[in-house]
């Protein structure tokens, strides 16, 4: 923290050091058993006196922004393979922080050096990217997280060979870059980017990524952030609205001395937040969703029925481009905590059970046909013996103390329990 405090100073980004107190804790026993770095801490901002609505706690000038326009050693790259968005930050950040020193450097001089003190550059260790195949498969079975992590495996190959032919293959080589750099780069900026548009886009943006997530809680926003066509149309750094330089943290709330301030990233369910953050939230129940596509036909009937079934729909001219999307192109629904099964799925599941009923495919009644779904969806989770488990019990043991969820196997249940309580509730 101190090298981070020395580095800030030097970068020109002011810290609010009356209003505000960022504490360093150690990370805990549920860090360490998910394979954190031994010493690895925490860090979260706390308010030294009680703070009204609107103060500014940093100023954060954009030229000390991690990203791929403020890079000198990787924007090359980046532009000659034509990378953005997340996978341009991806690549400058991987060359920026997990590059091998090179002949003649020094660590000191390295513009980043100081924000590399407080990064954890063996990659978000919580987040369930990193657990292994067998722990997945036990924990999260069932989940869409299970399907999007897979997926997340092969994108991070593919992504990686992009940056590669990018920077070519023997300056990455002379780097010492590999795809499980690229993995921990990548599980950073899951939980720490932020969009700041402009030149900019996705960034590293140093202090904001210190406040916690807390769903419901939010004590501070960022301003600052650029209209994507900005520069083109004012031919500087400032935005329509008259943006300065620098990204501008506030309070948007008050907030009492001694109290932890957040910045919450939205309304979002524990899956999304244990695939981007690492951690779940026990008081976050009304966020979880299922959802509902075409292979669950296909679970209950079977592929060549369903195949027959789309032929009779579209002999019969019932085939609308609703019904196209969902058997061709991956369209499918949700079932949400606060609005249930949605009423578009009703519908599909109306249409498709008249087109197997002339199959002699016999369902009593359209309510029977969505149960029979959702008993479908539902057997995806396998053995639900363990949901009724006590959360706290739990071999990663501890809490995360990021907005004071939990981590691990812990958040895996919790992600499972929602989720079928949520079908369980729609069964009728």
């Amino acid at each position: 923290m101190t090298r981070f405090r020395a580095w800030c100073d030097g970068r020109g980004i002011v810290t609010n050091d009356d209003a505000i107190e960022v504490k360093s804790l150690p990370c805990g026993a549920a860090a360490d058993a998910l394979g954190a770095t031994p010493g690895r801490r925490h860090y979260c901002v706390f308010a030294r006196r009680d703070i009204e609505d609107g103060e500014t706690l940093f100023e954060i000038p954009k030229t000390s922004l991690l990203c791929a326009a403020n890079s000198e050693r990787m924007r090359e790259f980046v532009e000659r393979g034509e990378l953005g968005g997340g996978l341009a930050l991806n690549c400058a950040a991987m060359g920026e922080l997990m590059r091998d020193e090179e002949d003649g450097d020094d660590a000191e001089d390295d513009f980043w050096s100081g924000f590399k003190a407080i990064l954890p550059l063996c990659g978000e260790r919580s987040l369930p990217m990193f657990w292994d195949e067998e722990d997945r498969a036990r924990t999260l079975r069932g989940t869409e997280l299970a399907e999007h992590l897979a997926e997340d495996d092969e994108a991070f190959e593919e992504d990686f060979e992009t940056c590669v032919d990018a920077i070519g293959a023997e300056e990455s080589e002379k780097m010492g870059l590999t795809v499980e750099k690229f993995k921990a780069v990548a599980s950073m900026a899951a939980s720490r980017a932020f969009y700041v548009g402009g030149k900019y886009q996705e960034a590293f943006v140093p202090c904001a990524d210190m406040f916690n997530h807390k769903t419901g809680a939010n004590s501070v926003a960022v301003f600052g952030v650029e209209d994507e066509d900005a520069d083109d149309a004012n031919g500087s750094d400032e935005d329509a609205d008259g943006a300065s330089d620098s990204l501008v943290i506030k309070t948007v709330k008050e907030v009492k001395a001694g109290e932890e301030l957040y910045n919450t990233f939205g309304e979002q369910s524990n899956a999304s937040l244990l695939h981007k953050y690492g951690f779940c939230e026990e008081h976050n129940v009304d966020t979880a969703t299922v959802t509902l596509d075409v292979s669950l036909f296909e679970d209950v009937f079977g592929e060549k029925t369903m195949h027959e079934c789309y032929d009779v729909l579209k002999s019969n001219g019932e085939l609308n481009e609703e019904l196209i999307e969902f058997f061709e192109h991956g369209k499918y629904y949700e079932i949400t905590a606060k609005g249930g099964v949605e009423p578009e799925f009703r519908d599909v599941a109306r249409v498709v059970r008249r087109a197997l009923c002339r199959l002699e495919v016999e369902i009593p009644s359209d309510r029977a046909m969505v149960n029979a779904l959702l008993l479908a969806r539902l057997k995806r989770y396998g053995d639900l013996s363990d949901l009724n488990a006590d959360l706290h019990e739990d071999v990663s043991g501890g809490r995360s103390p990021a907005g004071g969820g939990v981590v691990g196997e812990r958040a895996a249940r919790l992600v499972r329990r929602q989720e079928v309580d949520l079908i369980l509730s729609n069964y009728n």
